[in-house]
């Protein structure tokens, strides 16, 4: 197996230190995943109009039934793998429409040297617009050669700074359950304009309308 997924297991070793979590991968490359035809049914119309019938929705129940998200890619030229790109365009409707409020994820990537700063906003940003908080960065130095005693313990530290913050984030679910979610002001900021602009546009962005009607925030 490649660097990232030897980096995930290394994590999730991690992350079995602090609690009795479950782990389940999904290797986009074993998936039936076809490529996004950019038609852009999903967004306006809703993602029961999308013309391909594949394993999207299988990957998608799967991150609903999670309480976490782990997203993880190797850097390809200061960018996430050609596979999630494609995955990432398939569900672009989710940049419209979130359906994961209140579910935490970490986002993960390795390197042979550079791009990971880059690649590691990338998924930050797109797991946000998704609807998960983001409560672990992690970008791992992978080169083909052997790595130096420096580079092993600035990984590590790496590694483990992020599993804690996902860690609490994980644990803190059952008290926000209890106490609610906070919202943060760019969030709060970001619903309404989606919510005013689907009013707006209602007879083109049906999809949008019918998701923001009536909603003080995401439900």
């Amino acid at each position: 197996m490649g660097n990232s997924y030897q980096a995930a297991k290394k994590l999730e070793e991690e992350m079995k230190k602090k609690g009795d979590y479950q782990f389940e991968y999904v290797f986009l490359k074993d998936a039936h995943l076809e490529t996004c035809r950019g038609c852009f049914n999903c967004v306006p119309r809703g993602i029961e109009f999308c013309p391909l019938k594949d394993d999207r929705q299988m990957i998608q129940d799967k991150m609903e039934e999670a309480d976490g998200l782990i997203m993880v890619s190797p850097v390809y030229v200061m960018m996430v793998s050609t596979l999630l790109k494609n995955f990432i365009d398939r569900v672009a409707y989710l940049c419209h429409r979130p359906a994961y409020h209140g579910k935490k994820a970490l986002v993960l990537c390795t390197t042979a040297g550079v791009g990971s700063k880059e690649t590691l906003k990338y998924m930050e940003t797109v797991t946000k617009s998704w609807g998960y908080r983001v409560t672990g960065k992690c970008g791992l130095v992978t080169a083909p050669w052997p790595a130096t005693d420096g580079l092993k313990r600035k990984n590590q530290r790496n590694l483990e700074k992020s599993v804690e913050n996902f860690d609490k984030s994980l644990k803190s679910v059952e008290k926000e359950k209890l106490n609610g979610v906070k919202v943060g002001f760019m969030d709060y900021m970001s619903f309404r304009i989606f919510q005013t602009v689907s009013l707006n546009v209602r007879e083109y962005m049906p999809a949008d309308y019918q998701f923001y009607q009536g909603k003080e925030y995401y439900q």
